[in-house]
């Protein structure tokens, strides 16, 4: 067991290498299990801030399938788009009863393209991390962040996003410097008619500044500048979305040997992030080997039929036997409602 955790561990911090597919979305044979407890053997289902509403577990006999990186939702909050880390699109449609996540249908897969419309190939190239939709001139579009390259790009679809090519988002000028494989993994957007204006925020997952703390960007508007993030207790940054508030929610990662892996959500009050800041929050909810989770690194907002704020986990398996590919749900149930567990 000690052995097969060290490999876990290692794949995690490592990343893993893709496989070429055709252009264009085909069906992906996606088997799904479902994840009832996310406390193992315990059918507790309140967590910090947050009500468990369910989970899945996928696999597909497609080898290329995995190293999800970055999740998010049309506007009927069931029609979503996950990136892989191996440079590739992966759409489909959540299924839920009674409010719970039970299973996946229209699922499909197709590589990302470079702006010459060719798949974007080598690792150093495909290294997707951080997904936002958006819509723009009545359009689906999508911003992307690459890790290893570390440059943000929108992508227009046209028709869909498997056959959009990729525009460069100019970043802020402080932008540079990002430390390989550790750089831009978190892209938000933030409220249209907050003081952010729309704009994309990066946080990077482990470049920091002079104090340890995460170097982060708001992209553009009226406070584009450079802001940090505390970094604390170890753990990475691997994304964030916006809540209905106006608040950062943060997925952040830690992988301590011989205990293996750990996640946590932290909550950034949306009135403190403008340039110059160190802004923190508090930690809303926190897991390890005793909860349902793997390498947890794509985090989804949206709001369900019932006006609630739903989110949505995934997990990055880097393509491995020995992790798992995982989306998670919980409805928050708002700021200040932690239960201690």
């Amino acid at each position: 067991m000690r052995h097969a955790l060290a490999a876990v561990c290692a794949m995690i911090l490592a990343g893993s290498a893709g496989i070429a597919l055709a252009a264009g979305f085909t069906p992906e044979p996606v088997r799904t299990a479902r994840i009832d407890n996310f406390l193992i053997g315990r059918s507790q289902t309140r967590f910090g801030e947050f009500e468990f509403a369910g989970g899945l577990t996928l696999n597909s006999t497609d080898r290329a399938f995995g190293g999800l990186s970055g999740i998010d939702f049309k506007p009927d909050g069931r029609s979503f788009v996950a990136i892989s880390d191996t440079g590739y699109w992966f759409r489909g449609t959540l299924l839920r009863e009674g409010g719970r996540l039970v299973g996946i249908e229209n699922a499909e897969w197709a590589p990302m393209l470079n702006s010459k419309g060719d798949p974007l190939g080598a690792k150093r190239n495909a290294d997707a991390e951080g997904l936002r939709l958006t819509t723009i001139d009545g359009r689906e579009a999508a911003y992307v962040s690459f890790e290893q390259t570390n440059v943000l790009r929108l992508y227009r679809a046209n028709p869909d996003l498997s056959l959009a090519r990729p525009e460069p988002v100019k970043l802020p000028r402080s932008a540079t410097g990002l430390v390989r494989n550790r750089g831009l993994e978190t892209v938000a957007l933030a409220p249209a008619d907050g003081p952010l204006a729309g704009s994309p925020v990066l946080v990077s997952e482990r470049s920091l500044d002079r104090q340890g703390n995460h170097r982060s960007w708001i992209v553009r508007g009226p406070l584009a500048g450079a802001f940090s993030v505390v970094r604390s207790d170890d753990f990475d940054v691997t994304d964030g979305a916006f809540l209905p508030n106006g608040d950062l929610l943060l997925l952040e990662r830690r992988v301590i040997m011989p205990f293996g892996v750990g996640m946590r959500l932290r909550r950034i009050p949306g009135d403190t992030i403008r340039p110059g800041a160190l802004v923190d929050g508090p930690v809303v909810m926190q897991a390890d080997m005793l909860n349902q989770i793997d390498n947890m690194e794509g985090l989804a907002v949206t709001t369900d039929e019932a006006g609630r704020a739903r989110i949505t986990l995934v997990s990055d398996d880097n393509l491995s036997i020995l992790q798992r590919t995982l989306i998670l749900e919980f409805i928050w149930q708002g700021p200040g409602s932690a239960v201690v567990n």
